[in-house]
């Protein structure tokens, strides 16, 4: 039985998360590839911080810069390393438009967590207040699958294939630079996007 709500999902499947997810989370170990050049100081968010697998990354390559995460599963935060837990600001809770300041961060990384959102626009009007002006966005996701069946199936896994994601946000924010690969001989499409916000 595939429970309901997002945070019973998550306390099930944090256990086994990370031996698990990357037989399908594609691309996230190439991720840092498309990380921008940001100042210092800068303030960056990763927006389902889950496990921490990005806040690693994050911390490597920005050592002095201020990094968020933030995500509604206390028990897949309680799986991020304590020295990374030691470096960043964790914050557990639902990603909404009163979760940060206008203009916060030169950065906002989203991995395999927009395709999760129930209200999409909701989630990138909240970005694109929270991003400076000409600050990043990165997004790492879910792009399309020919296969309903499988949509199907990963829809009671509570991953919605949108395939207006990647169009919205280039509608949203100028596009720097996309890369789009097939995974199992073409079952779905993923989809890197890094874009700016232009305000």
């Amino acid at each position: 039985m595939i429970p309901d709500n997002l945070s019973d999902y998550y306390r099930l499947h944090a256990r086994f998360f990370d031996m698990s997810r990357w037989s399908f989370l594609f691309g996230r170990n190439s991720l840092p590839k498309l990380f921008p050049t940001l100042r210092k100081q800068a303030q960056i968010l990763d927006l389902g911080c889950g496990t921490g697998k990005h806040l690693k990354q994050l911390v490597q390559q920005y050592p002095q810069a201020s990094i968020t995460g933030i995500d509604l599963s206390e028990d897949m935060m309680g799986k991020i390393p304590v020295h990374i837990k030691e470096r960043v600001d964790l914050i557990n809770e639902e990603y909404t438009i009163e979760s940060f300041e206008e203009n916060q961060f030169d950065l906002i990384l989203a991995s395999y967590s927009l395709s999760m959102f129930s209200e999409l626009n909701n989630g990138l009007i909240a970005i694109k207040k929270h991003l400076k002006p000409d600050g990043y966005i990165l997004v790492l996701d879910f792009d399309s699958t020919p296969h309903p069946w499988f949509s199907t199936w990963m829809a009671q896994n509570h991953v919605h294939f949108k395939d207006r994601l990647f169009k919205h946000l280039k509608e949203v924010f100028a596009t720097k630079k996309t890369e789009s690969k097939k995974a199992y001989f073409g079952l779905y499409t993923y989809t890197a996007f890094l874009g700016i916000n232009s305000k």
